[in-house]
């Protein structure tokens, strides 16, 4: 890991106006351990970042606020000078919005802006995208009682099999 707190500051800075639509970056530096958590705990992945965060004391971190309510989490890459890891954090919903949803997972990046925001584009947006839109799909759900438009909801089961959707009336002429 870098001495210096200042280039995770500008790294994430440089990735932040890279990304597609308007990004903005903030930079936190940590005083105690546990300042690591405040956002550490909102990482949104079970693999390599989650591993980071939870084994590693981090003495700073970036957060980038993106377009739609977007957040991305960024750390220096534990072990490996000069890259970086990218993850997206929860929303803040209830628990229970992230069932049936897998995590969008972090990614780790080259500490080249321009290249690290090229592979947030095409590999982590996407994903997490994708999962932030089921989560919100999942609150829209338990607040109204009825699927969000255009979520697929499978045919009520009758004696534990799905039931027939037969038609009500018979076709005329037949």
């Amino acid at each position: 890991m870098t001495d210096r707190p200042t280039d995770l500051s500008g790294f994430a800075a440089a990735l932040a106006v890279r990304l597609p639509g308007t990004w903005t970056s903030h930079y936190h530096q940590h005083a105690a351990y546990r300042d690591q958590f405040t956002l550490g705990n909102r990482v949104w992945d079970l693999g390599h970042v989650h591993w980071a965060v939870s084994k590693f004391v981090l003495r700073h971190d970036a957060e980038l606020h993106g377009p739609h309510g977007q957040r991305l989490y960024v750390i220096e890459r534990p072990l490996k000078r000069g890259q970086f890891l990218v993850t997206p954090l929860q929303p803040s919903v209830e628990i229970d919005y992230f069932d049936d949803v897998d995590e969008p997972n972090g990614i780790a990046v080259p500490g080249d802006p321009a290249r690290a925001a090229a592979a947030v584009t095409r590999r982590l947006l996407p994903r997490y995208q994708h999962t932030l839109a089921a989560v919100r799909r999942n609150s829209a759900t338990a607040r109204t009682g009825q699927p969000a438009p255009g979520t697929h909801r499978p045919p009520p089961a009758v004696g534990g099999r799905p039931a027939c959707n037969a038609p009500r009336h018979t076709p005329a002429g037949r």
